[in-house]
């Protein structure tokens, strides 16, 4: 695949049973001739959560009131296979899609122009939510047409198509060697590991319900009941607190080079 003056790989993450969602992703990505090569997910559907090694269960009760699923753990260990390998092969950037996922028709337009920006960008993210749409984002940079790239002071889920550089999978990396947080929140967690993370608005990539293995009710969003004389309700304010005076410090801080980067950044 070539776009202008880059070409990368484009690395889909599907388990190898999963052959109806593997076939109906290869006709998408055929249609936008993207060079994609199909990796096998980690397969989480057997496994206990000790078999994880460097995830940090006490911390996740402690903050949120209950484990990560055996999947979540999985997804975010599949992820990390392909960090390993762009940073192995040192390649400058690649794309990362799950295979539950369909495509705007303005997609490949818009990952051209990305691609191309003279900005040091570290993860774009092609999230498309009805929460992302109405949340008020700080635009960085102007596609054209009303598209932007935003850097929002939320955290929002959504790992199923980004883009990521060679220092963006080096900080993704490093973070994962001890995790209590899913791969998807890690990557809005910019004060921690200070990854220049962006998020494409409008969004172009979007989950299918009838595809997605954790559809809105799972257990996965489920709220933790607190229990009366549990740990849990002051531990949780306590983090809320503390996440929510992060999260805002670091977007401000962010302010001034944001608003010099969408005023001279030239697509």
């Amino acid at each position: 695949m070539i776009l202008s003056n880059k070409s990368f790989p484009t690395f889909v993450i599907n388990l190898p049973d999963d052959i109806e969602k593997k076939i109906r992703l290869k006709k998408q990505l055929n249609k936008l001739n993207l060079n994609y090569f199909f990796i096998d997910a980690v397969d989480g559907r057997n496994k206990n959560i000790k078999e994880f090694k460097n995830y940090n269960d006490k911390k996740r009760k402690l903050f949120f009131g209950r484990s990560l699923l055996p999947k979540e753990l999985a997804i975010l260990e599949s992820h990390k296979l392909i960090f390993k390998q762009i940073v192995k092969e040192n390649l400058d950037l690649a794309l990362i899609l799950e295979d539950d996922i369909s495509f705007d028709q303005n997609f490949m337009f818009y990952l051209k122009k990305i691609v191309n920006l003279n900005y040091p960008w570290e993860i774009v993210r092609f999230i498309h939510s009805d929460k992302l749409t109405i949340s008020n984002g700080r635009k960085v940079i102007n596609l054209g047409n009303n598209y932007f790239l935003k850097r929002f002071p939320k955290l929002f889920g959504g790992a199923h198509a980004y883009l990521i550089s060679n220092k963006g999978a080096k900080k993704i990396l490093s973070q994962i060697n001890s995790y209590y947080y899913p791969i998807d929140i890690m990557m809005g967690e910019t004060w921690k590991n200070n990854l220049n993370s962006l998020i494409c608005s409008p969004g172009l990539v979007w989950q299918e319900t009838e595809y997605n293995i954790d559809p809105p009710g799972s257990i996965r969003f489920l709220k933790k009941e607190k229990k009366i004389f549990s740990l849990y309700p002051y531990t949780r304010l306590f983090f809320k607190i503390y996440e929510t005076i992060a999260k805002w410090s670091h977007y401000l801080y962010k302010f001034i080079p944001d608003k010099k980067s969408l005023k001279n950044t030239k697509i």
